[in-house]
């Protein structure tokens, strides 16, 4: 004959299932609050962009993209075009729409970081989604200060 479990143990395994369910629930909220913090300002609208450089040195695919210190994307590809300069694609914040002007350069912290750093131009014209930018920097490569 099977035994049957107690109502009161029965009422204690449901309380457990709860909170156990609760802690997870917070977990998840704190990992993706973390995430948001990470990826920048938790805006999640961008489009490509594509700059062209001499060169791509230290850059990889996922590397940051700031202005002005901010996270505002990251490199998404790496090529070649018909003059062997550098064509970086990279996806930008929606809301960030570029001067025509504006110039880029790969950065690197004392402790070895590499990122591009776009410089906003002053023009009134812009670089719409999905269109070229070239961003000749006065020096392809920069240190970042401290170093």
């Amino acid at each position: 004959m099977a035994s049957v479990a107690s109502p009161r143990l029965a009422r204690a395994g449901n309380w457990f299932e709860t909170i156990l369910s609760a802690l997870v629930i917070l977990v998840a909220l704190a990992f993706l609050v973390f995430m948001l913090a990470r990826t920048g300002t938790g805006h999640l609208g961008s489009y490509s962009l594509a700059l062209r450089l001499p060169n791509a040195t230290g850059l990889d695919i996922g590397k940051d993209v700031r202005v002005g210190g901010m996270k505002v994307g990251s490199v998404s590809r790496l090529s070649l075009d018909r003059d062997y300069a550098a064509v970086v694609e990279v996806t930008v914040r929606d809301d960030l729409l570029l001067p025509t002007d504006s110039t880029a350069a790969i950065t690197v912290t004392p402790m070895g970081e590499v990122y591009l750093t776009i410089n906003p131009g002053h023009a009134t014209r812009r670089v719409l989604p999905g269109g070229t930018l070239t961003a000749w920097p006065a020096k392809a490569v920069k240190r970042a200060a401290g170093s």
